[in-house]
């Protein structure tokens, strides 16, 4: 881990504990907020940058204070000059059941490792039988989590629409390549699931799982259905980014994972893949190879088709109502945000040092900044799609837009877009994939 995440990271942990207040669209009693700040300090955390694992209610509710006044900014951590270099034995143990904790099937050999890159002891300093006699006196032994992992699940289901989104994303099939037409190239579907309603808030193909895939996702179904109070999904990289984090800090948003290796908690979503797979996918093969759908515009066409068409509409076996009958049913008033707010909170953003000419560097183009800002650290938002306009801050402080001096991408590579061109819908496939 970069020192510059840390930071991040922080803030990160610190909204974890506070979102599942703060993100609440109904206000709590001043009784119900000190039961929850009082469960919450008699647990153990692995704390990004630290030694400690438990957390007073009094640092609780200066965490809350802190995001209620300023935003995700306000859970950053402020510099110190006082880092000391005390570790006692306690909290190392605690540390390392921690890590176990996180992922059962992590062997002492790997916990030891972690330790040792993270800065908390020497390497050779912990045995590996020391430490599997302490993690099985502490109950986090490998066999102990792993049993437990296996025990039943218990089915769950939020109290209204918007309380809980899931999401996730399939490979589903494969198109023509629109670069090399004799080829094949895979196709991801990005969707995003109402628990309560089993509503598909959006859903969309794309030609990869790179982060802004998800992005787009998200902000579609924000900008369509509103904020949510609680976003839930897997642990890959695309959806445990700290962007992703710092997006749903900024939004009051509890972002929440599955544990690893446990996908029973992501069921409702998984379930409807599964009828992808079994309802779309076979008619979307069929109009692929007729020549009915040759682009992953078209593709989308006809899932937009079936879900409004068929899916939304269609009695759902757990809930006994169509997904489109129970999301109208709720009279929840849901959080709504500006378009231009939304864009801002969904920008990138990289820390740079300006240079002794006044410049910086961003995916292999340079800008000019500020000339005061020579030799100071500072923080480039921007849309990875558009590297022509790049805004440049200093804590709080926004300055002149970068200007581009040497632009040789327009867009960040890793995430290129593919140029094609849009046609209008096809009414044969609307009214193809609508009919069920």
């Amino acid at each position: 881990m970069k020192k510059s995440d840390l930071p991040e990271q922080i803030a990160a942990f610190r909204y974890s504990l506070s979102a599942p207040r703060v993100s609440r669209q109904t206000p709590l009693s001043s009784g119900e907020i000190k039961r929850y700040l009082a469960e919450v300090s008699t647990k153990s955390y692995s704390i990004p940058g630290s030694n400690r694992t438990n957390i007073s209610t009094r640092t609780l509710e200066r965490f809350l204070s802190q995001y209620r006044k300023d935003g995700w900014e306000g859970l950053m951590p402020q510099a110190r000059s006082d880092k000391g270099r005390v570790r006692l034995p306690d909290d190392l143990v605690a540390q390392a059941v921690a890590l176990r904790r996180e992922r059962p099937e992590r062997s002492v050999e790997q916990i030891i490792y972690l330790l040792e890159e993270s800065g908390l002891v020497e390497k050779g300093q912990v045995a590996e039988s020391t430490l599997a006699r302490h993690l099985r006196h502490a109950g986090a032994s490998r066999k102990e989590l792993l049993k437990d992992e296996r025990s039943g699940f218990r089915r769950f289901e939020v109290e209204d629409a918007h309380v809980l989104w899931q999401s996730d994303a399939q490979l589903t099939l494969y198109l023509p390549d629109p670069k090399h037409p004799n080829r094949k190239r895979k196709a991801i579907l990005f969707a995003i699931l109402d628990d309560y309603s089993r509503y598909i808030l959006h859903g969309e193909f794309y030609w990869d799982e790179k982060l802004p895939r998800l992005e787009d996702s998200l902000k579609k179904a924000i900008l369509r259905h509103g904020i949510p109070e609680q976003f839930y999904c897997d642990n890959g990289a695309v959806y445990s980014s700290h962007h992703l984090m710092r997006i749903c800090g900024k939004l009051g948003v509890h972002l929440t994972h599955s544990r690893p290796y446990r996908p029973q908690g992501r069921g409702k979503i998984e379930r409807f893949f599964r009828f992808i797979d079994t309802s779309f996918k076979p008619e979307a093969y069929e109009a692929i190879n007729s020549g009915q759908i040759k682009t992953i515009e078209e593709l989308n066409e006809a899932l937009q088709a079936w879900l409004g068409g068929y899916y939304h509409l269609r009695k759902h076996g757990g809930t006994g109502k169509a997904p489109i009958e129970r999301l109208k049913q709720s009279t929840r008033e849901v959080r709504r945000i500006s378009i231009m707010e939304l864009t801002e909170i969904f920008l990138w953003e990289e820390e740079r040092t300006v240079d002794k000419t006044g410049c910086v560097s961003l995916m292999g183009n340079t800008y000019e900044v500020d000339l005061e800002l020579t030799k100071q650290k500072v923080i480039l938002r921007y849309d990875p799609f558009d590297l022509e306009t790049i805004q440049v801050w200093k804590g709080d402080k926004r300055y002149a837009d970068a200007q581009p001096l040497n632009l040789k991408r327009r867009y960040d590579r890793r995430v290129k877009p593919d140029q094609q061109e849009v046609a209008p819908p096809n009414p044969q496939i609307v009214s193809f994939f609508s009919s069920g």
